[in-house]
């Protein structure tokens, strides 16, 4: 399609523009185009990256068009060709659009003097030569000839990559990664890409393929045994048994002439060179394997510490809590009290309504009685469970990641955490550390600090890879009190029971007013179900005291996607002088309910807050986030750590605790549909659950106890150090 820029619609100033911009812009046809109606089509609003800008070129776009709900019909531009007007006016013209810096009109016209129509080619093949014009040095030449090939970099690895189907906004991730070096190493080293979030070895293979490798290339078989373990990762599993991990990696190939035993062969070889590991028959990978002995050890170490001072008359101290608290505790509960203030390493483990969190407050009030100048740290996994903490217990409370300064930078990765100064540590949910978090707080702990695990072991497990806590208890090797009776309250007690019973896989649940289901089967149906008692419950409770919770993300009309864009529009809807912003399709507004999808700094994923301002700083956008008194700024490239956060899967709802939850369950759910799922989702209600769906789905979840283990040493490596240490006589 051949047309002509006009204005840029977005981002509002030209010179704001980086080769990772988000854009907008109206062009002009140069040809005739007719629309569906007939009608002559006289402008084009095209969106993408690396819009062209110059007035005086001629581009030849390509992509398609596509309908936005918000915006109408858009041109979504894949890749383009520039068209150069052939005269002296077009070709200063271009150079002083703004996409080259450092170029004005008079450097323009001296550039043009020197070079004429060949200007483009200098600049395309021999940029040193514009130092022989008058006016630029070092400093302008280093400005012009980045601009210019960044922008012509980024956007010729936009065009290359079009038709492996990898959009744009990747292909400008993958050339902020690897900055010049891009193409060559799509060219030539085209496996690499699976080392980018988001790039499956799928499509990198697609790429080799149209570059000529061959489909038995060693470098393609081990590119696909890394990435089916690292893959594995994703789906929460730290390793592979060998012979699953071969099959998986076969399946992956799809090449008949690669068999088992070639793969065998390869994977031995990448044992030997140490880019896999092999432990107990599970093979992982090297980072991993690491990974999961390191935190072994460390919780070896922790576990076998002498010197915790005892609390002499523990059972005094006990007696007179309770009557503080004015309460009576039962043989268990007093059991994890006593075991946590006197051991260096406790696990606390038992479900909703069994006394978890009256403990924790005894725990810290007998040992500050007793240690006034001792350093106390609550932390949990979220900052939602760290509130919910603070509330509980009166003592501050953090979220993990802040309380050892485990801040993730740009890609998600985490840097080094700092030593923590405590000598008690206590830490709630400890259901959704994963290997990594559990590692950072681990290596963070001082050599004489008690350290207290508290957390419900038959939730979810964690979003990450691993099965921390699980994997600890099963062990036997650390000190572990079990909370199994329910206390009956005036309020939430069928959830509490129903958990209970859910948890032993009885169908036979109790229903009342804090426990109903709603017979929904038909998805547009229970939509509409969800969306009224959604909306009855925040009348109710208030907006943050009600989840709507899901299995799925994106699919059918229940979806969390689907959910959020409804719900927001009735609870924020648009008003004159309102402010809002777009990221691609998606809109956010000021006053906008929002969860954070990925790590960011001292954020966690799955982190709540509200849009407090949307405005104009300089030339960028500023969208301003309160999450509970921390404000953080996102420029619009940031945007994508961004979801609405009124509807929630299960699973981002972990750690959080809300008065009313309401839980949809339908058959169309089936592969999503486990015991864990329709626990963890009934316990984050403290005064009403109610479920709609479908009685089958509900039964299904809760008989469904075959799901697959995690793929997890760490309970045997664990075993393995107290048998060693135990055989040394220590």
């Amino acid at each position: 399609m051949l047309c002509q820029f006009e204005r840029l619609v977005y981002p509002k100033n030209a010179q704001a523009v980086t080769p990772s911009s988000f854009m907008v812009a109206i062009y002009r046809p140069c040809e005739k185009l007719v629309g569906a109606a007939g009608t002559p089509i006289t402008q084009i609003k095209a969106v993408g990256f690396c819009l062209p800008l110059s007035g005086n070129l001629r581009y030849e776009l390509k992509g398609c068009w596509k309908r936005d709900p918000a915006h109408g019909m858009q041109y979504e531009v894949e890749q383009y060709d520039e068209i150069l007007i052939p005269t002296k006016e077009g070709i200063i013209a271009y150079l002083t659009s703004g996409q080259i810096k450092g170029v004005g009109p008079r450097v323009a016209e001296r550039i043009y003097e020197t070079f004429g129509d060949q200007t483009l080619d200098v600049l395309d093949h021999d940029p040193d030569k514009l130092r022989t014009v008058p006016g630029i040095g070092p400093g302008r030449l280093k400005r012009i000839r980045d601009s210019y090939l960044a922008n012509r970099a980024a956007r010729d690895v936009v065009a290359f990559l079009a038709p492996h189907g990898i959009t744009a906004n990747r292909a400008v991730k993958l050339f902020e990664i690897y900055g010049r070096q891009t193409l060559n190493i799509v060219q030539n080293h085209p496996y690499r890409l699976c080392e980018v979030a988001g790039i499956s070895f799928h499509t990198a293979d697609k790429i080799a393929m149209s570059m000529g490798l061959p489909r038995t290339s060693p470098e393609r078989v081990d590119q696909a045994l890394l990435f089916t373990l690292a893959n594995a990762e994703g789906s929460g599993h730290l390793c592979l048994e060998k012979h699953r991990f071969i099959e998986l990696c076969l399946s992956l190939l799809e090449t008949l002439e690669l068999t088992g035993d070639m793969l065998a062969n390869r994977a031995m070889r990448m044992l030997a060179d140490g880019r896999l590991s092999s432990y107990l028959g599970n093979v992982y990978r090297e980072k991993t394997a690491w990974l999961e002995q390191h935190l072994a050890e460390k919780i070896f170490s922790k576990s076998v510490q002498k010197g915790a001072s005892p609390i002499v008359d523990i059972n005094r101290e006990i007696s007179a809590e309770e009557t503080h608290l004015r309460i009576r505790l039962a043989a268990e509960q007093k059991a994890a009290i006593e075991t946590a203030l006197a051991e260096h390493l406790t696990i606390i483990t038992g479900g909703p309504g069994t006394g978890k969190t009256m403990i924790q407050r005894a725990i810290l009030d007998i040992y500050r009685k007793h240690n006034p100048k001792a350093h106390i740290v609550c932390c949990a996994p979220t900052g939602r469970a760290a509130r919910r903490m603070e509330e509980s217990t009166g003592h501050p409370a953090s979220t993990v990641h802040r309380a050892i300064g485990l801040y993730a930078g740009d890609d998600g990765s985490f840097g080094t955490p700092t030593p923590l100064n405590a000598d008690l540590l206590l830490v709630d949910e400890v259901s959704m550390l994963d290997i990594f978090v559990a590692n950072a707080l681990f290596d963070a702990v001082k050599p004489g600090c008690q350290v207290v695990l508290i957390g419900d072991a038959d939730q979810l497990p964690s979003v990450g890879p691993g099965a921390v806590l699980s994997e600890m208890i099963a062990s036997s090797c650390v000190p572990v009190v079990r909370l199994d009776k329910v206390y009956r309250q005036r309020e939430g007690s069928r959830i509490a029971i129903n958990a209970k019973l859910i948890r032993h896989g009885n169908l036979a649940l109790e229903y009342g007013s804090d426990f109903q289901f709603v017979n929904s089967p038909q998805l547009p149906g229970s939509a509409e179900t969800m969306v009224a008692l959604y909306l009855q419950e925040v009348r109710r409770c208030g907006v943050d005291n009600v989840a709507l919770l899901t299995p799925y993300r994106q699919k059918t009309e229940t979806s969390v996607n689907a959910l959020n864009t409804r719900l927001r529009d009735l609870l924020n809807p648009p008003l004159p002088g309102k402010t809002e912003v777009s990221c691609g399709s998606r809109v956010f507004r000021c006053g906008d309910k929002v969860m954070q999808t990925r790590n960011y700094q001292d954020v966690s994923n799955g982190d709540i807050g509200y849009i407090t301002s949307i405005h104009e700083d300089g030339d960028d956008t500023v969208v301003q986030v309160s999450f509970g008194g921390r404000v953080v700024d996102y420029d619009l490239s940031m945007l994508e750590q961004l979801d609405l956060g009124y509807a929630s899967t299960v699973h981002k709802s972990q750690g959080a605790e809300y008065r009313s939850v309401i839980l949809n369950l339908q058959n169309a759910h089936y592969i999503m549909l486990t015991r864990p799922l329709v626990y963890t989702a009934i316990t984050r209600g403290k005064e009403r659950v109610v479920i709609v769906g479908e009685r089958r789905a509900l039964c299904m979840a809760i008989n469904r106890t075959d799901t697959e283990r995690r793929g997890t040493c760490l309970a045997n490596r664990l075993q393995k150090l107290f048998q060693e240490n135990k055989q040394k006589g220590l």
